[in-house]
């Protein structure tokens, strides 16, 4: 499919249009780049426009993929709320593996996970009354919404974000929401954000979208490259080749021995990835625990929390005020 676009401009006062043709490809409209030598006026406008396409397209189906998730297989399209990065556009192809745990919809799904898992923590706490020990029915219940978690819920999230202008608060509601209709979870509705702050929630799941992206994918990315370079360098072991030493032709060296390098290089930096410490905190507005505390005095608020974020595969950060200034990563 092509068409032509006029683009106006004026150099020296003087009027004229330029067209060039737009061509469809791979399901989006690419613009071909006009020449370095055209005006700058005329090239900013070509830009705009595309750019404009693109926002309007964000929620549109550009294309359909299948990718599996931490604990579940869902079909996701290239959209605002799947998008990992402003790479998306042109390098989905390449990053798409990513989306379940790096875009929007990671985040939310990750959301709604801490929000049910700590709900889950209070109920196993015996002097919270309020919030008996679940049964396994309503435990598997609030599991399904974290397993079978879709895009079309990450949407129905944000439609409850455009009242209440609160992302965190708008995963609350939705789950609210979702477990009314049952009998026994909705006794204990208002205790799914009881005594935390957003950022309780909010660092717990940006820490988890990191962990799962670099165990469910970074990682066994870098180990198959690292065994095909290691391959290579095996088998072209006794292949010899020239060195260079400051660009300039050096003494001998063998294929295999250079291709080695880059594979010893990429372990080590995969062996630093693998150990960094995701850390966690959950201690409420200012890292005080306060309104824990005068809600139920009785119990050991630091404990509970410590065993909740480690539960989560975490490292627990027990000294902060309502956010960690620190990074969430610690190597």
């Amino acid at each position: 499919m092509e068409f032509g676009t006029c683009l106006k401009s004026t150099i020296n006062q003087t009027s004229f249009f330029l067209c060039r043709p737009i061509t469809r490809q791979n399901t989006r409209y690419h613009r071909p780049c006009l020449s370095r030598t055209a005006p700058a006026s005329m090239r900013c406008r070509a830009t705009a426009e595309v750019h404009r396409n693109r926002k309007n397209s964000s929620f549109g189906t550009l294309e359909k993929v299948k990718t599996t998730s931490a604990n579940s297989s869902c079909d996701l399209v290239l959209s605002s709320l799947t998008a990992a990065c402003l790479l998306d556009g042109c390098y989905w192809d390449k990053i798409k593996a990513l989306a379940p745990f790096m875009s929007e919809f990671g985040l939310i799904r990750f959301r709604v996970l801490v929000e049910i898992e700590w709900l889950l923590k209070l109920s196993e706490v015996p002097e919270i009354p309020e919030v008996p020990d679940l049964s396994p029915g309503a435990k598997s219940f609030l599991h399904g919404l974290i397993d079978g978690f879709s895009l079309d819920d990450a949407m129905e999230v944000k439609e409850i974000e455009r009242v209440t202008n609160h992302d965190v608060k708008a995963v609350e509601y939705f789950l609210k929401q979702r477990c009314q209709s049952h009998e026994e979870i909705s006794k204990v509705l208002e205790f799914f954000h009881f005594a935390c702050t957003s950022e309780d929630i909010n660092n717990l799941a940006h820490a988890l979208t990191l962990k799962e992206a670099i165990s469910s994918v970074i990682l066994p990315v870098m180990d198959e490259l690292i065994s095909t370079i290691t391959n290579i360098a095996t088998k072209t072991a006794h292949v010899p080749m020239l060195s260079r030493n400051h660009g300039q032709p050096a003494t001998p060296t063998m294929l295999g021995k250079e291709m080695a390098n880059f594979s010893c290089r990429l372990y080590k930096t995969r062996q630093e990835i693998s150990q960094i410490e995701m850390r966690g905190k959950f201690a409420g507005a200012v890292g005080n625990y306060n309104a824990h505390l005068v809600a139920y005095p009785d119990v050991n608020w630091p404990q509970v929390a410590e065993d909740f974020v480690t539960s989560l595969g975490l490292s627990f950060n027990p000294y902060v005020s309502q956010v960690q200034l620190e990074t969430i990563t610690h190597i």
